[in-house]
């Protein structure tokens, strides 16, 4: 597995296929698994960057807390590590919000930016209950339920009526690391770009599904609505977590415009 000593962590990342770099951002709590059915998509003509943030999967870093700045400074090291002098960006949710800041910071250094379930500031109510249950975390309770609940807020009705249906248990993450994820909660409520993010000037697409309860639609409106020429794509019955099945074909068109 390959690592990039770098801000004083060690940054686990993963790479695929060759071209134009695609670079993908995951959210809160996730790894490298989060974009596994995206991937294959974009590394047929593209080298496909993922990686774990610090606070989750198996990038190590110094207990000493996480500020969101972290977040933005790791993946440009990253780039620097990879040799990447352009890419385009794809964030996801917590992701999201780490590249709208690239974006603002390094603008030089994208041909595109992607926002899928992306929020300009962390929203009051799933703050309260994402450290409500991190903090139970801390205190004894089973790591496993953080992704119990997560995901509660992430699917819709209709995805876990489906579930049922054919007998199958949503999959919980088992090997969550509550300090890890209570320091990414810290920076997650640090974020708020609604005072500068109609200063994004990458190309850029906003996809947001309709389902959405963890981050409502108007959040992700807020951001497309004052980011110049930002292209929209809202998935109807669509959660959180949105099947890129659902927006792979205008995530891959957007690429390719911006070539």
């Amino acid at each position: 597995m390959p690592f990039a000593e770098i801000n004083g962590i060690r940054l686990h990342y993963e790479e695929q296929g060759q071209g134009t770099p695609v670079v993908l951002v995951g959210g809160f709590s996730g790894n490298t698994d989060f974009f596994k059915q995206l991937i294959p998509m974009v590394a047929e003509n593209h080298r496909t960057v993922y990686y774990d943030n610090r606070g989750a999967g198996i990038t190590e870093y110094p207990r000493q807390g996480i500020k969101a700045q972290d977040f933005v400074d790791d993946l440009r090291a990253l780039f620097d590590h990879l040799g990447i002098e352009k890419a385009h960006l794809l964030g996801w949710s917590m992701g999201g919000h780490i590249a709208q800041e690239f974006a603002l910071q390094f603008p030089e250094l994208l041909r595109s930016l992607t926002l899928v379930s992306a929020y300009p500031y962390r929203p009051a109510r799933s703050s309260y209950f994402m450290n409500g249950i991190v903090d139970c975390a801390l205190e004894g309770g089973k790591p496993e339920y953080i992704s119990m609940m997560t995901n509660a807020f992430c699917f819709t009705e209709d995805f876990f009526s489906a579930q049922e249906a054919k007998g199958h248990k949503l999959h919980s993450l088992h090997d969550l690391d509550p300090k890890g994820l209570k320091d990414q909660m810290n920076a997650l409520d640090e974020f708020d770009t609604r005072g500068k993010v109609h200063l994004i000037s990458v190309p850029t697409l906003s996809v947001h599904g309709l389902d959405d309860i963890m981050v409502e639609p108007r959040l992700g409106d807020f951001i497309s609505d004052r980011i110049p020429g930002c292209k929209v794509l809202r998935v109807p019955k669509a959660g959180h977590i949105i099947k890129p099945s659902l927006y792979q074909d205008a995530f891959l068109a957007h690429i390719d415009e911006n070539e």
